[in-house]
């Protein structure tokens, strides 16, 4: 399962891949078994960051799950975290 999610960079001098390379992350929920490092990607229009996340079983619903993941992203030019959706 895939997770996308838009950030607010506060650094004109920083740029997405930078975040993406240098961030300390993390996806909570009892459902997430492990999680990859985020990847710059493209959702509907929009360029943000891309997780790949391994569940412990299959998720019934993607659009309930999407509200209870916590994401935890950490680097200094990120001043917010926007989830943006959920693909199969």
């Amino acid at each position: 399962m895939k997770l996308y999610i838009a950030i607010d960079i506060s650094d004109d001098d920083v740029v997405l891949s930078e975040v993406a390379e240098q961030c300390g992350f993390d996806v909570r929920h009892l459902a997430v078994l492990d999680v990859t490092a985020p990847q710059v990607a493209h959702y509907h229009e929009t360029d943000c960051l891309m997780f790949e996340l391994t569940l412990k079983e299959q998720a019934d619903d993607v659009s309930m799950l999407l509200p209870e993941l916590e994401v935890l992203l950490s680097h200094p030019s990120v001043s917010a975290i926007r989830k943006l959706g959920l693909e199969c």
